[in-house]
């Protein structure tokens, strides 16, 4: 007897309804009872279906124009039979539905099987194309077998589709009426499935084509070391596997992810042998499918990170690092990149060197300069300037005379901000300088374009470093939570707990340091005694929703999302607008991400 007739399969159902037991066995199938549970856990109705709706899917994305000639055709094929064709993205969200027979297509309204509403089964209970992506397997669901009552007159097969990296595109699902279920559903799921894999897997190709003649062509004019990265590979030239030690290749790698969307660009970087230049090549240049980055290694110039190579190169004439050595003391990691940036600043305060000390926002750039001094210049004045207070010019000027002979550590925060006079200010403060005064000039991200005052400035300074951002140095998120946690509360012998502690190191943390202080401060908020869970973690760490590991490229556009929401305080429009993307483009990206109230 099958399901669409099979009473034990009906008792069944309203006993698992009733105390969550199901003692019919071999009546109800496994896959069946494993996707009834976890609708239970998630808190489907069974008597009602309340389904989201979201009108700005991306119904015309690569998915949908890939998967439209083969739905095409097999409408066509289909044509007079009261069966319908669904796609859905990876999500559950409903992209697109062929069906041609009139009373169906009525029922099928009823049920928002349709264009823009969620079948995930987080939210209709089981069925094709909810189960299918929660199994990432093909599911077959007719009749009774739906968790919810208003699903049970019809039957739905589901097949995911795959990106040719292996990546979980969406879900093809074929339904119609239960009464009418036959096994030639399931076929056709499938086969509909393979063949526009295969259309993703053309036009996939001819972009790694494209990335791949960049990669051989980028080889023909470089000396050194030059990978490229695409969706689904990443390859390194002969003088890659030569010169770059394996964690130097994946830090090269990690920076060429966050290039991949954008424009050619320059950043530098401090490799385990000194510093490099990454020169960034997205293939092919009308929509990207890769990038291919040059490893450059020179001390002569930099660019600012992130500055996608609009920003004047800054000179240098200063020694190069110094080799990795012990971290700075009072500050947390045990990085190697970490290490030499603390070498760096010790010898730059140890020899009295100008300094330009580059990071994203929240990285510590002030923390570490002021750790350098506590360290080597302890009995030495520490003044601060802040470069966007109005008085900074006067400041600045007044220093050479306040100070005098005096040992001093004179730090510029934010000097991209300084206007025409704080910038001639500052000059006159670096050419007049006594040989005793250690001038350490903050500079945040990609702010400092060439229009900016103090932009000619910056030659004067004898050196410069940049300060890794922390989602290149994870390993330095443990010693970074225990030293904060220690800070934020003194009297409190708390720890997080594994759970917890999983989820901080594996977040991408595009707010430093200090999205991480601000984040242990709320989960100390929300759990006043005891260790911190993973519970007890805001929303841009508990990341959930998405059924997949992130590609490289994909934590990269996550991490920069995440980024422009904290940036904006949450603003939706106007982190779109920083990101250059429409708002319903970043509605979309944040549903695959599982982001809610990141910035909020």
């Amino acid at each position: 007897m099958d399901a669409r007739t099979d009473p034990g399969l009906d008792r069944a159902r309203e006993r698992f309804l009733g105390d969550g037991t199901v003692d019919e066995r071999g009546v109800v199938r496994p896959e069946i009872v494993l996707s009834w549970e976890r609708s239970r856990r998630a808190g489907v109705d069974a008597d009602h279906l309340a389904l989201p709706y979201d009108p700005d899917l991306d119904f015309e994305g690569s998915l949908v124009h890939c998967a439209r000639p083969v739905l095409d055709d097999l409408t066509e094929r289909l044509s007079g039979m009261a069966v319908a064709v669904v796609l859905s993205d990876g999500e559950g969200n409903v992209l697109d539905r062929r069906v041609g027979e009139g009373e169906l297509r009525r029922r099928l309204d009823a049920i928002s099987l349709a264009p823009g509403f969620s079948y995930a089964e987080e939210f209709a209970g089981t069925n094709g194309v909810g189960t299918a992506l929660e199994g990432s397997a093909h599911a077959m669901v007719i009749g009774a077998e739906h968790f919810t009552d208003r699903l049970r007159s019809f039957a739905c097969a589901g097949a995911p589709v795959y990106r040719p990296g292996g990546s979980l595109a969406g879900v093809l699902d074929v339904t119609c009426l239960a009464a009418e279920a036959n096994d030639l559903m399931r076929f056709l799921a499938r086969q509909t499935a393979k063949d526009i894999e295969e259309v993703l897997r053309e036009r996939g190709s001819a972009g790694a084509r494209a990335v791949m003649a960049a990669f051989r062509s980028a080889c023909v004019r470089a000396r050194g070391p030059v990978l490229a990265l695409a969706e689904d590979f990443v390859i390194a030239n002969r003088a890659a596997h030569e010169t770059l030690d394996p964690e130097d290749r994946d830090v090269v790698a990690r920076h060429a992810a966050e290039h991949r969307r954008g424009g050619p660009g320059e950043e530098r970087v401090l490799l385990a042998d000194g510093p490099v230049r990454l020169l960034f090549t997205p293939s092919p240049a009308h929509r990207p499918s890769g990038v291919v980055v040059e490893v450059v290694r020179s001390t002569s110039t930099l660019r600012l990170a992130g500055s996608g190579g609009g920003t004047g190169g800054i000179p240098s004439r200063g020694p190069a690092a110094a080799p990795p050595a012990r971290p700075l003391v009072g500050l947390a990691g045990t990085s190697r990149s970490w290490r030499s940036t603390s070498a760096a600043l010790r010898a730059a305060a140890g020899a009295v060197r100008s300094t330009l000390v580059l990071g994203e926002t929240g990285v510590g750039k002030a923390a570490a300069v002021r750790a350098a001094h506590r360290e080597v210049r302890p009995a030495a004045r520490h003044v601060v300037v802040d470069g966007e207070v109005a008085t900074a010019a006067e400041e600045l000027a007044t220093l050479p005379v306040e100070l005098g002979t005096d040992p001093a550590t004179v730090v510029v925060r934010r000097v991209e901000a300084l206007d025409g006079r704080g910038a001639a200010a500052l000059a006159q403060l670096l050419d007049a300088a006594a040989p005793d005064m250690w001038v350490a000039a903050l500079v945040t991200g990609d702010e400092l374009g060439e229009g900016r005052a103090v932009h000619e400035v910056l030659g004067r300074f004898a050196g410069s470093l940049a300060i890794e951002p922390l989602r290149r140095r994870p390993e330095d998120v443990g010693p970074l939570v225990e030293a904060l946690l220690a800070r934020l509360a003194p009297g409190r012998r708390v720890r997080c707990t594994p759970e917890a502690m999983a989820l901080l190191g594996g977040a991408r943390w595009p707010g430093n340091v200090a999205q991480v202080e601000d984040v242990l401060r709320r989960a100390l908020v929300a759990r006043p005694a005891g260790d911190i869970g993973a519970g007890d973690l805001p929303a841009e760490v508990a990341v959930h929703g998405t059924r997949r590991r992130l590609t490289p490229l994909e934590a990269a556009e996550r991490d920069l999302i995440v980024g422009a929401l904290i940036e904006a305080r949450g603003n939706r429009v106007k982190a779109a607008s920083a990101l250059g993307m429409g708002r319903a483009t970043l509605y979309r990206r944040l549903r695959a991400f599982g982001l809610t109230d990141v910035g909020r």
